[in-house]
């Protein structure tokens, strides 16, 4: 995660062309519902403040009922509703299983797997050029039946941000003079098409999605730090700012079914401290610290990482509900020295890799 988030950030100073830029920035289940939480409903809901006073939103414990993967933590893993996918070491392959099924996609020669999306219905494999040079190849595999087939739509760029929603997905594309545009294809029709394309000297990164809206990253080429704006896409598909955020700091941003989440980065140089932030039709919530690159939609609410604030505390995702309630949803044994990384999304499924001094796991829990 801290990796991936300072590469982000060097790819947002470094940018300087016509909007061609890459992506910016155990045995036993690891907790079941807590038996001293309140039980569901039983708290108040945030209600909210303003832009200039945010009510803090105190999170309570609540601990999705998590489940062993079976894998070693930090190994490539997803999980859906029926289907699971396994990476490869070194991210030569993936491995896609059901019961009774299974699928293995090889990078091929000179590529490895970049990315790995699934929803309930579909299943997402970009193989990406290790030289980046030559575009991403993409398996798109229906779920119901295993059939495998190339994506049809604009020749994806290498690397870059992807989103699955359903059966939509968001991907990057190159335009005309290079310009770093956003292309979608609806996997139920092989049906894709480019749309919206970064002027001159910005860039974008970020993509979330959701059945409420799907939301991005954009930014400049200014110096020393870029500028970044958060945003929603509109009904035909074009970025636009979103109400909220502060004016450059913005980073991760997803859209809800009455309003936003949204991460910002105080200071330029600890890039991957943010203060997550929501709103609630007109009122804002501040809802304390968090990672940058973590915020993830899943289900009926929208997750985020939050590293351990002091030696003696765990690392711990958390949860923003529909019912405008701030929940603790996983924390790991281990504290000061823990870990979380980015949260993966899987048709209602939440897969989450967590590291630290008492060992490490990954799990996975369903969203309701």
């Amino acid at each position: 995660m801290r990796a991936r988030t300072t590469t982000a950030l060097a790819l947002l100073l470094a940018l300087t062309g016509c909007g061609a830029t890459d992506d910016p920035a155990t045995d036993a289940p690891s907790g079941t519902p807590s038996s001293t939480s309140p039980p569901p409903g039983s708290e108040p809901a945030a209600t909210g403040g303003t832009s200039e006073d945010p009510e803090v939103a105190e999170p309570v414990e609540r601990l999705l009922d998590w489940r062993d993967a079976g894998v070693p933590g930090g190994a490539r893993y997803v999980r859906g509703p029926e289907w699971e996918a396994r990476g490869e070491e070194g991210s030569s392959a993936v491995d896609l299983s059901r019961d009774g099924d299974a699928l293995t996609i090889e990078a091929g020669p000179g590529r490895i797997v970049s990315e790995v999306l699934m929803s309930t219905d579909w299943a997402v494999v970009v193989r990406q050029d290790k030289t980046e040079t030559d575009p991403s190849e993409v398996d798109v595999v229906d779920l119901a039946t295993g059939e495998q087939a190339p994506l049809a739509g604009p020749p994806p760029a290498s690397g870059g941000s992807w989103a699955l929603v359903g059966g939509d997905l968001y991907y990057p594309t190159y335009g005309d003079d290079r310009a770093y545009c956003l292309a979608t294809s609806a996997l139920a029709d092989s049906n894709g098409e480019d749309g919206w394309c970064a002027p001159a000297r910005t860039g974008w990164s970020g993509l979330t999605a959701s059945e409420h809206g799907v939301g991005m990253m954009t930014f400049d080429d200014a110096r020393p730090v870029a500028c970044r704006t958060l945003n929603l896409l509109d009904g035909s598909g074009v970025p636009q700012p979103v109400d909220g955020p502060t004016e450059c700091l913005g980073w991760d941003v997803a859209a809800t079914a009455d309003g936003v989440v949204w991460s910002e980065v105080p200071k330029p140089r600890r890039q991957e401290e943010a203060t997550f932030h929501a709103t609630v039709g007109d009122a804002h919530l501040d809802l304390g610290a968090g990672t940058t690159g973590s915020l993830v939609p899943c289900g009926d609410s929208v997750f985020f990482v939050r590293d351990p604030q002091t030696p003696d505390e765990p690392a711990r995702l958390m949860r923003w509900t529909p019912d405008h309630t701030l929940e603790v949803a996983y924390e790991t044994t281990s504290v000061g020295n823990a870990f979380i990384a980015e949260p993966v999304c899987g048709g209602g499924v939440l897969s989450i890799s967590a590291m630290g001094e008492q060992g490490d796991e990954q799990v996975w829990a369903d969203v309701t």
